[in-house]
């Protein structure tokens, strides 16, 4: 059981750095336009239509699980919308009606859709059996003929980009998680003193060995995805630390 924590603690940790990463990404590639174009809301349409390919699969995860459990939807939208605000929303699904748990689970729509299809590329673009290996004995020049190797395939670009687009805009916004938020309050209100009791009844073995695997090929997955947006961020952060040296008129 301690290795299935391991991996999901591991899990975790990749998905919070590749939050962090597609949010520093974010900054240094709006901070280069506005640099250059001086204008804060092409900066951040540009940005918007750069990830459209991510957006419009979260958008569509969540309309089809409101579909799926039964929840009506208006207005879908795909393309970048300035708000009244100045800020750019990059799509929406109109959500009319749903209990919490319908809505919980319209909300993890996008990060379930978006962490599966990030696992499928990033195996289809990696030898992971042959990274694991190399990562796990420590050797670094291992790890590196391997994604050397993933750079020589056919439409690796294209590979990369939608890679990139869909683990970027995988992460839930403010109301996406919302309702996550208060169902795991309730779960967690329920679950903990049944923990605390002994009471809860042990997991299969079989099904410990599956949650394991599943979580080490998500690590790897958000591995490959973090490399991937660590390579855009140190890009565009040269970019735009040469942009903001520069003598401005």
């Amino acid at each position: 059981m301690l290795d299935v924590w391991a991996s999901l603690l591991w899990s975790i940790a990749l998905l919070v750095a590749l939050w962090w990463a597609s949010r520093r990404l974010a900054y240094y590639f709006t901070g280069s336009v506005i640099l250059l174009a001086n204008n804060p809301t092409a900066a951040a349409s540009l940005y918007a239509i750069f990830i459209l390919p991510g957006t419009v699969i979260h958008e569509l995860s969540h309309w089809l699980m409101a579909k799926l459990v039964g929840v009506r939807t208006g207005h879908v939208n795909i393309m970048p919308k300035l708000q009244r605000d100045g800020t750019i929303r990059l799509g929406f699904v109109e959500i009319r009606g749903g209990s919490l748990l319908q809505h919980t689970l319209i909300g993890l729509a996008p990060l379930v859709v978006g962490s599966i299809l990030t696992v499928w590329l990033s195996f289809s673009l990696v030898d992971i059996e042959g990274f694991s290996r190399s990562v796990e004995a420590g050797y670094m020049a291992g790890v590196l003929a391997t994604l050397r190797a993933s750079l020589q395939k056919t439409d690796v670009f294209l590979a990369l980009y939608l890679l990139f687009t869909v683990s970027d805009a995988m992460f839930l916004s403010d109301s996406d998680r919302a309702p996550i938020q208060r169902t795991l309050l309730y779960m967690g209100l329920i679950l903990l003193p049944l923990y605390v009791l002994g009471i809860l009844p042990a997991l299969p073995e079989s099904w410990t060995t599956t949650l394991q695997q599943g979580f080490e090929a998500y690590a790897y997955g958000l591995g490959i995805a973090l490399l991937v947006h660590l390579g855009l961020v140190v890009a565009c952060a040269l970019i735009f630390y040469l942009l903001r040296s520069l003598p401005r008129n």
